[in-house]
């Protein structure tokens, strides 16, 4: 897997998204508590992954992410986490994306 695209600059937020149209956020805050951290963990993992540390889940730009993006991510973390912490995590990648869509922020062409 290439690692570049794990390590993409143009992922970070260059302006600030009021957390009403951020999809992270969103997401978030439809959770309880308790699954609320344990999500905000996975999108941080995963926000850092992709910039090499750079981001969290609140500073990178979901609506730039790309399918080799998205299918580089689950490699990477199949080799660092146990399948079912993977599909928690991926879960909260999918959800962040479908709010993402429902904010207009991309589209599925």
């Amino acid at each position: 897997m290439p690692s570049d695209i794990l390590t993409d600059d143009s992922l970070a937020l260059t302006t600030a998204v009021p957390l009403t149209r951020h999809p992270a956020a969103v997401y978030l805050s439809m959770l309880g508590k308790g699954s609320r951290s344990t999500m905000r963990q996975s999108l941080n993992a995963i926000a850092a992954l992709l910039t090499n540390g750079e981001c969290d889940a609140l500073t990178l730009d979901w609506a730039a992410l790309r399918y080799e993006h998205t299918a580089a991510v689950q490699g990477a973390l199949l080799e660092k986490y146990e399948p079912t912490t993977v599909k928690k995590m991926i879960c909260a990648l999918r959800r962040v994306l479908r709010e993402a869509y429902k904010l207009r922020l991309i589209n599925l062409e």
